[in-house]
């Protein structure tokens, strides 16, 4: 399902650019100072507790802790049974601004982030193996789908997740996950 579909701030309907390739994602997003990867990983065991996940990753995190300079990681996902998952998936899905840069390796399942930079809209589908940077202060938002099942492993700057809302209504001009999924397929 990695995808790459380029928009205009001001048009939501059109893309400017789609692509499925993961070097020209790599290329397009490596103009703004973004990183994509896409890594072979193993499907995750659904046994495995999180400490056992992330021994079966370090050789990776630790490359990544290594090129970015974070410490914080975390293990964050949802299934399709999570409590809230609705209106979770909703809180999300409005334009934030992180104040420190995230590191995100898709484990299992699938999401979509939409990065707004340059008067583009940059909408990222991302899963299994892909690895996605989120520079601080990128105004972005995330949509994980009507029935969201994904693990990532996240690694952060600092203690703490802030977040600071935009105050925008853009991510309302997207096409959401439903649609973006189903014509990726």
């Amino acid at each position: 399902m990695s995808f790459l579909h380029v928009y205009h701030e001001a048009d939501g309907d059109q893309p400017l650019l789609s692509t499925r390739d993961d070097e020209r994602i790599k290329l397009e997003l490596g103009a703004h100072q973004i990183l994509f990867q896409s890594h072979s990983l193993p499907p995750l065991r659904s046994t495995a507790s999180a400490d056992e996940v992330l021994d079966e990753h370090a050789a990776l995190i630790d490359e990544m802790r290594l090129h970015s300079g974070c410490q914080r990681i975390e293990l964050r996902g949802m299934s399709p049974v999570y409590p809230d998952g609705q209106l979770r998936r909703e809180l999300l899905y409005s334009e934030s601004r992180g104040m420190g840069q995230q590191w995100h390796l898709f484990l299992h399942g699938q999401a979509i982030f939409y990065l707004h930079l340059a008067y583009r809209v940059y909408v990222v589908g991302c899963e299994r193996g892909n690895l996605i940077t989120i520079p601080a202060n990128l105004p972005h938002w995330f949509d994980m789908g009507p029935q969201p099942d994904f693990v990532t492993v996240t690694l952060s700057e600092g203690h703490t997740d802030s977040l600071a809302e935009t105050a925008s209504d853009i991510a309302l001009r997207f096409p959401r996950y439903e649609s973006l999924v189903n014509d990726a397929a």
